[in-house]
Parts: structure tokens; C-alpha cells; sequence
């Protein structure tokens, strides 16, 4: 069992603290702000992944796939200049994004697409994908089109082994994405549900949890949603309740205002500025390094 990086395979124990929902390099211009939602300045990465690294960062997962301004080569670039491992993904974000195949390849060929980026590499290069990721849903109902790529990542799943991170928006569907995937056989302690913890009432928190799959409380620092002390305190209380095993923490950053050059607080945040939140909540330290370094690990591991 290894972690596939854009650097090839390593032990899961090389990772350390690990980002496991981010952005180095994406072009959100369908869904953000255009010119804030481009990040697109190699250079500018290496500056900001230094101060993560400098932090006691070890990982990054980026969550960039096809459509989004996924650029596998200068990732492997980034990763050489910084000494982060960064896993690459593969996958289909949401419809605004989607490229031409999902709405003309059947279910099956979307998965071969998938398994060979996975298994082989992405774009005709020999830089491999390291998770199925992130593939999201929108508001109120889920669309034809978003099932068929949650079925596609499934299958992708079973054959490979790799793990499945979900975008949600405002938390809807949550439990009818696990749904479509458990429907397909995925064990829900390969899956990751993104974008929680952004609400005060954790009902839907706790209904993923209790199936079993990692929680991404991955919009830290992302203070209009919810401020970080709450967010601490919602750790704080899934921690006391037994669920510390199936967290992962994160920032999400893909935004040029969230980056230090622009005046954000910069990939460094969470532990710099977050983990200090957690401790003064009571999160023991040895719980901490659970969240940042133990079950991203478990997570990203598979026989690749």
C-alpha cells in the first residue's frame, strides 16, 4: 500500500501533515469571481507552498482535475522546487466544468478514463492521478449527467482502490451521493464527503460519520461561510463524540485572495493559524496529528 505523487509512489509514512483538499494551480472562471478564481502563476505557487513547507507541511492534495486548469507537469515542477509530495487527481468537477466526454462516453469508458490516469498517467505524461477527485453535485436535485460521473468515479474506485473526495454544495445531497456510491459498492471508509462543517447544526455531519466515511472539513479560513472558532468547536465536539478517525482538515485555497502575495493568510493557515484554535478547544495534540498526518495517510494509501 503506497500514496501515488506526482513524483511516484512513496510510503504513506513519508507524507506527514497532509493538505488533503486543495488547489495549486486551477481556473475556477465558470463558477467565481474570473480574475480572483485563476491561479495560474507557477512561480507564485512555489513562493506560497514554501511557507506550508516551512510551517511542517509535508503534503498536498490537489484537487484540480479535468476541466479545471489541471496542469500535471508543472505540478511535478512544484513539487521538486518546494519538497512537498503533491497527489494529483482525476475525475469530473461539476457540470459548468465538464469536458465533452461525460455527456458522450457511456459510464464505463468514463471510468477506463479515469483508471488510466490513475494506473498510468495523465494527458500523455508518466504523472499519475493519486485519487478520484473532486466530484461534486450542485443545489436541490442531482443531475443526470453529475450521477453518471459519481457512477463512473465508483467503478474507478472498485478497480483501483484509490479513494473518492466529493464536492457538495451547502452540504445538500450529501447522503444521496454516499448513496449512489454505496450503490455501486464502494465501502463509504473510501470516501471522503467535502465541505463540511460550515453550518451550525451538524445533523448532516453526523448522519456521514455514523456510514462510516471521512469528513472534510476543508473550508477553514473561509470566514463568510463560518468563523474558525466555530469550526473549532464543531471539531472539538466530533472529537469528544469518537469520530477524530474519519477527520480531515483543510483550506481549500483557489482563490488569488487567499494566497499571502495578495494579502490571504496563504497555505500556512491551518497550522499556523487553525491548530492553535483546536488546542485551546481541549483537541490534545496526539488527536491533532491523528487529523493531519494519520488518516490523510490511511486515506490516500492503496495498492498502486
Amino acid at each position: 500500500m503506497r500514496v501515488m505523487t506526482v513524483n511516484g509512489p512513496v510510503e504513506p509514512s513519508a507524507l506527514g501533515v497532509t493538505h488533503c483538499h486543495e488547489h495549486v494551480l486551477v481556473d475556477l472562471r465558470h463558477s467565481l469571481s474570473k480574475f480572483d478564481a485563476i491561479l495560474d502563476d507557477e512561480e507564485l505557487a512555489v513562493d506560497e507552498l514554501h511557507a506550508l513547507r516551512s510551517a511542517g507541511g509535508g503534503a498536498v492534495v490537489d484537487m484540480t482535475n479535468a476541466g479545471m486548469g489541471r496542469d500535471v507537469q508543472a505540478l511535478r515542477r512544484i513539487a521538486l522546487e518546494t519538497g512537498l509530495h503533491i497527489i494529483a487527481s482525476t475525475g469530473y468537477y461539476t457540470e459548468p466544468y465538464y469536458t465533452q466526454e461525460v455527456y458522450r462516453l457511456p459510464i464505463n469508458r468514463l471510468a477506463d478514463v479515469m483508471v488510466q490516469e490513475l494506473e498510468a498517467g495523465i494527458d500523455d505524461t508518466d504523472i499519475r492521478a493519486g485519487i478520484i477527485a473532486e466530484i461534486g453535485t450542485g443545489r436541490d436535485f442531482i443531475t443526470p449527467a453529475e450521477e453518471r460521473v459519481f457512477r463512473a468515479a465508483a467503478r474507478a474506485q472498485r478497480r483501483t482502490g484509490a479513494a473518492i473526495y466529493t464536492h457538495t454544495y451547502l452540504e445538500q445531497l450529501v447522503l444521496e451521493q454516499l448513496e449512489i456510491l454505496r450503490d455501486e459498492g464502494v465501502d463509504p471508509g473510501r470516501v471522503v464527503v467535502g465541505h463540511l462543517g460550515d453550518f451550525r447544526n451538524l445533523d448532516r455531519v453526523y448522519a456521514i460519520a455514523e456510514q462510516g466515511a471521512y469528513l472534510g472539513i476543508d473550508h477553514i479560513g473561509m470566514r463568510v461561510q463560518q468563523t474558525d472558532r466555530q469550526r473549532a468547536k464543531s471539531v472539538a465536539r466530533l472529537v469528544r463524540d469518537g469520530f477524530a478517525s474519519q477527520l480531515l482538515l483543510s483550506l481549500d485555497i483557489c482563490q488569488k485572495s487567499r494566497l499571502q502575495w495578495y494579502g490571504g493568510a496563504g497555505y500556512d493557515y491551518l497550522l499556523a493559524g487553525f491548530v492553535p484554535l483546536l488546542l485551546e478547544e481541549g483537541v490534545e495534540p496526539a488527536v491533532i496529528q491523528t487529523m493531519l498526518v494519520e488518516n490523510p495517510a490511511r486515506l490516500l494509501a492503496y495498492d498502486c
